[in-house]
């Protein structure tokens, strides 16, 4: 889970670029560290035949082709979207860093990760609610319109998306890695939460962050020592 270290990133330039044994060395040990909970991940994935059979198998017709095609599931691509990156990545809005971290590549593996984890019963049914009708030369009516947007189910079985999460949660529930602490006020956030990466998190306890966060401070003083002057 998220950790910041001040300065980790240009250390791990500075030894790519100084000390390349010392960086080797480094990479290995968060290596060795990242991949037991990798693995521990990829077991949590459950077979094709555990899913909803739509979801394992392409299906078009003609009502459906209006529509984007929902990301399929297979647990072999599933498995092998789940990795482990000791490089670090590119800053993102706030400016820090990732030095190592788990990912979920596969779009179907992702899905079963977080699904219901913003709506536990599905997106909302779309319905009719007051609005703008609209109309020509910008005249128009405030009636009773269709509700729609990104967020509503548009689905042609409106029991989709509760049928979808209830498989998933059959298989796997919901954990969150960063649970709830004795006497924290407010709520907890649902980023943290998921089925597969977050879940080895939780079960984990920290010790991978440790791990990490050992082999990079181990660095730090090896590479002072090495590049001090005498």
């Amino acid at each position: 889970m998220p950790v910041e270290l001040k300065g980790a990133d240009k250390l791990r330039k500075a030894l790519k670029d100084f000390e390349p044994d010392l960086a080797k060395k480094t990479t290995k040990e968060m290596s060795a560290a990242l991949k037991p909970i990798t693995n521990r991940a990829r077991g949590f994935l459950p077979s094709n035949t555990a899913m909803l059979s739509g979801w394992t198998s392409a299906i078009a017709s003609s009502d459906t082709a209006k529509y984007r095609e929902f990301p399929k599931y297979d647990q072999g691509e599933a498995k092998r979207g789940v990795k482990y990156s000791t490089r670090p990545s590119k800053p993102n809005q706030r400016g820090f860093v990732s030095l190592a971290r788990i990912v979920n590549t596969s779009a179907g593996g992702a899905i079963y990760e977080t699904a219901g984890r913003k709506n536990p019963s599905g997106q909302p049914l779309g319905g009719r609610t007051r609005g703008y009708s609209g109309g020509r030369f910008g005249v128009g009516d405030i009636t009773d319109v269709w509700a729609s947007g990104k967020e509503i189910n548009k689905s042609l079985n409106p029991n989709a998306g509760k049928q979808f999460i209830e498989r998933a949660n059959a298989t796997g529930q919901l954990v969150n890695a960063r649970p709830r602490q004795q006497g924290q006020r407010g709520r907890v956030s649902r980023k943290m939460t998921g089925r597969v990466i977050f879940r080895a998190f939780a079960e984990d306890q920290g010790k991978v962050t440790a791990a990490v966060v050992k082999a990079i401070g181990s660095s730090a003083i090896e590479f002072k020592a090495k590049t001090k002057v005498k």
